[in-house]
């Protein structure tokens, strides 16, 4: 009985220690089948990581604990370093202290490195971003730098980020730019993005210039020591811009797609009308916009009754207009009637004053009919006289018309509401599709 018990409990025991030995093996299996990764894998493991979250994957095995050094893309964000109740100064440290080890240890290719900070003169680490700039520079492997710095001061970039001969595409945000002696340009940049800049006028032009390929531009808030840059890119399909100054000269010959607005006032252009010589740049533009500022822009100088350019191409219109103006009127009428392929119309109107009338440039033509049209929305439409002879040019010269919006930031009581409604009753229309949208849908 007793040896009985004896062999029982030895046979629990082998069982007991079986399974152990097979958990054991199995875990060992699986902190293999981690460690036994092979490189390029884990590599593309951690591109789906933030860098910081990349890096610390060292911990995982000896042969994780230095992958991280091949990761070709380096996206530095201040987020990532935020800590509850951490000081702004602290966490900037962290970063710099982070960025310092993370370059001197990386040991392959860097093909994109991204940074978004905020810095202020006090805590301002000198020389640091120059550091790392010039350190990426050497490799020559770089092809999208982008370099966002919240701060109230601009950031002047050192010059050895114009020797990253091979940069595809460049996104500045903040910074100040001066081009050094014997620029050759950006031959396969493609994308440049500049946003709360400050440049030269000539240093523009010729950055731009000097990007042969440039394919898209972005000029947001930048402040120039020239009024009226030109822009010359001979491939360029996406243009916007933003910024303080007062005229604009493209040469743009394949422009796609194209978003402009001006913040100080309109001068003229030699006396001759400022739409014309915009619209030879637009050939082929299938998507514009433009703000109030450079419509009036566009409005300066002696106005045609037809524009030499036909905008056979342009699909979407977004306009920001005061319809009480003759000439922003004339302006947006004439972009129009050379637009016969336009499909969508998206205007704001900026009159206020009900007491304007009508400019009387509305009048349908009886040779010319938007076939194209099929969507019109009207932004900040109060139904003054102005706007009222508009829409009669719209609705009347648009036969396959399917969608009017009219659209106000304000709510409208049901008093005004109800004179809006029999306004848009009287008002002819010729498409028998139509369906008109106005605090809820109008049906005629």
């Amino acid at each position: 009985m007793v040896g009985e018990r004896k062999r029982l409990s030895m046979d629990i025991s082998r069982s007991k220690r079986r399974k152990i030995q097979k958990e054991t093996v199995a875990c060992d299996e699986s902190r293999d089948f981690i460690s036994n990764i092979p490189e390029e894998l884990r590599v593309e493991i951690l591109s789906y990581l933030s860098t910081r979250d990349a890096v610390q994957t060292c911990i995982l095995s000896s042969k994780w604990r230095y992958t991280w050094t091949l990761i070709p893309e380096i996206t530095i964000k201040q987020a990532d370093f935020d800590f509850p109740n951490a000081r702004s100064r602290i966490t900037r440290s962290r970063l710099v202290k982070f960025v310092d080890v993370l370059l001197y240890l990386h040991d392959g290719p860097i093909f994109k490195f991204e940074l978004d900070t905020d810095c202020n003169k006090v805590d301002y680490f000198p020389g640091t971003f120059d550091n790392w700039i010039l350190h990426l520079s050497r490799r020559n492997e770089l092809r999208k730098f982008s370099l966002n710095i919240r701060s109230m001061y601009l950031y002047t970039l050192p010059t050895s980020l114009f020797s990253c001969c091979g940069l595809r595409i460049l996104q500045l945000h903040n910074c100040r730019i001066k081009l050094p002696r014997g620029f050759l340009g950006f031959k396969l940049m493609h994308v440049l993005e500049l946003q709360n800049f400050y440049i030269s006028g000539d240093d523009l032009e010729k950055f731009v210039s000097s990007c042969p390929i440039l394919n898209e531009l972005v000029l947001k808030t930048g402040r120039l020591l020239v009024n009226n840059p030109n822009i010359c890119a001979p491939k360029l399909k996406k243009l916007i811009i933003h910024g303080r100054f007062t005229g604009l000269m493209l040469k743009t010959p394949c422009l796609v797609k194209a978003c402009l607005d001006l913040e100080d006032a309109p001068v003229g252009m030699n006396g001759r009308a400022n739409l014309v010589e915009v619209l030879g740049a637009l050939p082929e533009v299938e998507v514009l916009a433009l703000h109030q500022q450079f419509l009036a822009y566009l409005a300066v100088g002696s106005l045609p009754d037809r524009l030499p350019v036909t905008l056979n191409r342009l699909r979407i219109l977004t306009l920001d207009a005061n319809l009480a103006s003759h000439e922003e009127a004339s302006v947006t009428r004439l972009l129009l009637l050379n637009a016969p392929n336009l499909q969508e119309l998206n205007l704001t109107n900026s009159t206020r004053d009900p007491t304007l009338t009508g400019t009387g440039l509305w009048q349908i033509c009886s040779d010319h009919l938007f076939t194209s049209l099929r969507v019109v929305e009207l932004y900040e439409f109060f139904i003054f006289e102005p706007e009222i002879a508009f829409l009669r040019f719209i609705l009347g010269s648009s036969p396959f018309l399917e969608q009017l919006t009219i659209v106000r930031e304000k709510d409208t009581d049901a008093k005004e509401k109800k004179t809006v409604v029999e306004i848009l009753e009287q008002i002819p229309k010729i498409s028998m599709i139509l369906k008109i949208y106005f605090e809820g849908t109008i049906s005629f």
